[in-house]
């Protein structure tokens, strides 16, 4: 028993000093994507994985970029969100009988989908938060591409998929297109990324729980996709990772040829209410 408890007691030590994970730069490749479903829409992560969405494909990486899976989804998926082990997507239906509706879907770490439930609005935007799924639902302006301030959102159950409460209009005090594109949250607050409607004008809002602006004064893009981190990237400040996208320079032999697209991961504390680069550069 004695030596038992040695071990057991070597290995929590082991664990405790366990180095802090990279803050390097992530790539991942071309190769990875269809250059034809555009810009990464979403991002989250699990301890062992990097997960992305692309409108009509989910990717499973992991973290050091290397592709595990890929998963044909429905068009347009839009940002993703890891809770107990499963992916959550927030889905604005491009084509069929439920054109113009919303969907939120959920899968395995496997990309197995294991429930859904159809919405009567399009949502993008996704996080989990105590317990609460909370999920951007559009703009309240039609068409949504023309610059507006009233974009809505709700709150829903995780497990079953129901709305808790009545959907709310919220504006933070400036211009948008389209609505909410990514959320995710620093364990008290939501994070949100629009599409600014006027260069330099914030575009990453902190809001509280119940949907209320906590600090609007923030340019940060982070519209193809941010997490938090696990908690082996250290840090005394919540951390997390952002994705940007890269599209390869025109073929001027072909202007017509879609452009294959890149990805880089960088990473970012959310200090004092404000996004602070944290990556590792050399």
């Amino acid at each position: 028993m004695k030596l038992l408890t040695t071990v057991v007691c070597g290995l929590t030590l082991a664990a405790v000093a366990a180095p802090t994970a990279s803050l390097a730069p992530i790539a991942i490749g071309s190769e990875a994507f269809d250059a034809s479903f555009g810009h990464i829409q979403g991002a989250c992560c699990s301890e062992d994985a990097i997960y992305l969405s692309q409108m009509k494909c989910l990717y499973k990486f992991d973290w050091s970029g290397k592709l595990l899976k890929k998963k044909s989804v429905i068009s347009h998926t839009g940002d993703i969100c890891f809770w107990q082990g499963e992916i959550y997507t927030a889905v604005a239906v491009y084509g069929g009988t439920n054109r113009g509706k919303g969907m939120i879907q959920v899968f395995d770490q496997e990309l197995n989908l294991v429930r859904e439930t159809l919405l009567d609005r399009s949502t993008d935007g996704i996080t989990i938060l105590d317990g609460v799924l909370y999920i951007g639902m559009g703009s309240n302006h039609v068409p949504s591409r023309e610059a507006h301030r009233e974009n809505w959102a709700g709150r829903f159950d995780p497990k079953t998929l129901k709305p808790l409460g009545e959907r709310q209009i919220i504006d933070f005090g400036y211009v948008t297109h389209y609505g909410i594109q990514d959320i995710s949250n620093d364990g008290k607050h939501i994070l949100c990324a629009f599409y600014s409607a006027k260069k330099g004008q914030p575009n990453f809002v902190a809001f509280d729980k119940d949907w209320k602006v906590v600090r609007a004064d923030c340019t940060y893009y982070a519209s193809n996709g941010f997490d938090r981190l696990p908690a082996r990237f250290g840090g005394d400040q919540p951390r997390f990772f952002r994705v940007k996208t890269h599209r390869a320079p025109t073929d001027k032999a072909n202007p017509k040829a879609r452009r294959p697209l890149s990805v880089t991961i960088d990473f970012f504390e959310w200090k004092d209410g404000k996004p602070v680069d944290i990556t590792q550069r050399k």
